[in-house]
């Protein structure tokens, strides 16, 4: 968080105190330098490099997060007593028949008042376009503190992870879901280009956060429908935890996790402040054994179109395109009305579904698009 660099101290001659002091003071130093050149940048226009060269100057700022402990596993996927904290999971899953689900699951934790948990799940038949949603919210945090990991279970819901080896499971009227998910890779650690602290993000003003994933789960089980049998299914599921001492109503985003057809993963996420500002943009290309971290010079986002949600009135973009060093890939939704109504559970409505990667690299995803009801500087336009 944002120290309070007014703090008058008093000049005494001991070499020590001095010594204690410099560092927050060439800290604050950076800050302020990196800042204005961000203001400037911003001022230069709204293109795509003018943003990435914003996103650039942010990025020079001093570390804070090396005041940041490392990233411990798996001791780290437990619970932590944190303001934010949230475990999801996306896919798209394929049975033997044809059959194609999308599905998203997230267990937030929140403190407050009260500390509560909540849990958001949709379903949605490819096929037929229909949507399943259901949402939970409950004091306290519904997990054995003694697991060496998570296994979060209310009212029908299961979340389970212990290492690598996970488990999803929902019992809804409308729909079940019924996942066993395994990992034969080591989790990737989300950096900044140029950082020092893998596993570690600066949000800026908002806060700071720890972010890991396990981006292509093995995943095998089960869907049914009300009314229908249960039919076996298959695919690649995508693992998220992320923590921190940040405040998420504080920030808007575009966040793109694609499975790409060459065996390779790719996380961007692009960061707006409170007034709608870009406050960052950062990317991660993942394959077995390699890890790449990519920066606002790496990644140019372009939104196309929009889609105004008859629910909230909140108008998305509604197509993406991403170039990066291979080329352009153009990110298309599979169903465009995907918003999920969060109002009654976490007090916000977010774009939450699954996309389609063409053009230089071909893939599969997830796409989120958040805050766009709380920040209206980053709405698409009419």
């Amino acid at each position: 968080m944002a120290t309070d660099s007014r703090r008058k101290v008093r000049y005494k001659p001991q070499r020590r105190r001095w010594k204690r002091y410099i560092g927050p003071v060439l800290a604050t130093l950076a800050v302020v330098l990196a800042v204005g050149a961000y203001v400037v940048l911003l001022g230069g226009g709204g293109d795509g490099n003018s943003r990435a060269r914003a996103a650039e100057a942010v990025s020079r700022v001093v570390e804070r997060t090396s005041a940041l402990r490392p990233v411990r596993l798996p001791e780290d996927s437990r619970p932590h007593a944190r303001a934010t904290e949230w475990w999801y999971y996306n896919g798209q899953l394929a049975g033997a028949g044809g059959e194609r689900f999308a599905f998203h699951v997230s267990v937030f934790l929140r403190d407050g008042l009260v500390r509560h948990t909540v849990f958001h799940v949709s379903l949605t038949d490819l096929r037929t376009g229909k949507r399943y949603e259901r949402q939970l919210r409950t004091g306290g945090v519904p997990t054995d503190p003694t697991v060496d990991g998570f296994d979060f279970k209310y009212e029908g819901l299961r979340v389970r992870g212990l290492g690598a080896d996970h488990t999803v499971s929902i019992a809804d009227k409308d729909f079940t879901l019924a996942l066993d998910l395994t990992d034969a890779r080591e989790p990737v650690l989300h950096t900044a280009k140029g950082s020092m602290t893998p596993g570690r993000l600066d949000f800026g003003e908002a806060g700071m956060s720890y972010y890991y994933s396990r981006p292509r789960l093995a995943a095998s089980g089960t869907v049914a429908l009300a009314g229908g049998k249960a039919v076996a299914v298959k695919g690649a599921v995508w693992f998220d935890h992320q923590w921190g001492d940040f405040e998420a109503s504080r920030l808007a985003w575009n966040w793109f996790a694609l499975q790409l057809d060459d065996g390779s993963e790719l996380m961007v996420y692009e960061l707006f402040d409170a007034d709608g500002k870009l406050a960052g943009l950062h990317g991660t290309r993942s394959s077995p054994g390699k890890v790449r971290a990519l920066g606002p010079a790496d990644i140019v986002l372009t939104p196309h179109g929009a889609w105004k949600s008859p629910q909230s009135g909140v108008r998305y973009p509604a197509q993406w395109t991403m170039k990066l060093a291979e080329g352009e890939l153009t990110i298309t939704p599979l169903r465009i009305e995907s918003e999920f109504n969060g109002l009654e559970t976490t007090f916000n409505q977010y774009w939450e579904g699954a996309v389609r990667v063409s053009g230089a690299l071909s893939g599969s995803g997830f796409l989120e698009m958040s805050g766009y009801d709380q920040i209206k500087a980053v709405q698409a336009a009419e």
